[in-house]
């Protein structure tokens, strides 16, 4: 696709992987959702006419676009690895009054590599400033951006919201406990904030005490939805429950405290 075609609001970038780029097993999860946040907020500062990715509300008060949810495919782990170019098509829509969607298509070389979407809303820190009490929050400004196209998500906005509601209408699933407390020097944003990208990779260090096999295998879907935030020293526990007898596809719980902060679906290759 020619960069002329594309849309107002979307973007088109290539880049020679490196070992920035990869992991173990593939692409670099962290690497990737840090770099399509990235994006997302880039893309943002656009729709609001702003050269930079800092809002601001009304008062002056910082606003930060917060993911809601995260969906990962990974169509072809092996693709990913040293020397390989890289292309990512990226758009921005909205999907509501209070909530921006962004679409992110992976090729690697000619052949499709991952499809990632992300869901955000804006907020701030409260009074007390802790991270277990976020409020929602509109940047200063204008967004210039055309609604989400009707099915565009591929039906997964209906499924991040049936991930929360299936988790705040019952009782949390049964499984053993790890502690996966995050390192506030390397698991921290700039915002204080516990960093979106990070939450799969405290799901990764669960698996590896609990199912070392699984976790050794490549990663094909991810599906986080994120229902609250921690402060720098506060434990966090992971609950894995496996969805099949062989640990391949499990849902995980991140909770601190009681408070559940992230439900996670994780399938890995067979």
């Amino acid at each position: 696709m020619k960069h002329e075609s594309f849309a107002r609001f979307d973007t088109f970038e290539q880049r020679r992987l490196g070992m920035a780029e990869c992991g173990w097993r593939g692409l670099s999860e962290g690497w990737l959702l840090r770099h399509l946040g990235d994006v997302h907020w880039r893309l943002i500062a656009d729709a609001l006419g702003q050269p930079e990715a800092v809002f601001e509300d009304d008062s002056g008060a910082p606003v930060y676009a917060a993911f809601c949810a995260i969906s990962e495919q990974i169509l072809h782990p092996g693709l990913a690895r040293p020397g390989a170019v890289l292309s990512i098509t990226s758009r921005l829509r909205r999907l509501s009054a209070t909530r921006l969607i962004s679409f992110h298509h992976l090729r690697a070389g000619d052949a499709d590599l991952a499809e990632v979407t992300l869901i955000s809303a804006f907020i701030r820190h409260g009074d007390t400033g802790g991270n277990a009490h976020i409020l929602r929050a509109h940047p200063r400004g204008t967004l210039q951006l055309p609604l989400m196209e009707p099915g565009e998500d591929r039906g997964f906005v209906p499924e991040a919201a049936g991930l929360y509601r299936g988790f705040t209408a019952a009782a949390a699933p049964v499984g053993p406990d790890v502690d996966v407390t995050p390192c506030p020097t390397t698991d921290f944003n700039a915002a204080g904030l516990l960093y979106c990208a990070n939450y799969p990779a405290l799901v990764d260090r669960a698996e590896w005490v609990l199912c070392p096999a699984a976790a050794q295998l490549p990663l094909i879907r991810r599906k986080i939805v994120f229902l609250g935030n921690v402060d720098p020293g506060d434990p966090v526990l992971a609950r894995v429950c496996p969805a099949a007898p062989d640990l391949h596809r499990h849902e995980t719980t991140l909770a601190t405290a009681g408070r559940v902060i992230a439900r996670i679906v994780t399938e890995k290759l067979r």
